[in-house]
């Protein structure tokens, strides 16, 4: 499996984290750019663990997005 994300992919995530987590697609992405990915766990509740398994693994990650959930609504956000 790849190992990387294509643009609508990790803005699909972005946005899905972002909602889990209460905090919008952009500050999140700069929150993870800047490696303050701890700062965010610590703020969430309840699905720490998941997401941070889901962060710090590609190879889940990538299952995440290939699984029939993540499509359709990849699918839905953009417009199809």
């Amino acid at each position: 499996m790849a190992n990387e994300f294509s643009q609508a992919q990790l803005n699909m995530l972005l946005k899905m984290a972002g909602k889990k987590l209460g905090t919008d697609p952009e500050t999140l992405r700069k929150t993870l750019e800047n490696g303050n990915a701890d700062v965010l766990l610590k703020q969430s509740k309840g699905q720490n663990d998941q997401l941070k398994q889901v962060l710090s693994n590609p190879e889940l990650a990538s299952k995440l997005m290939d699984s029939p959930q993540a499509k359709e609504l990849l699918k839905k956000l953009m417009g199809g």
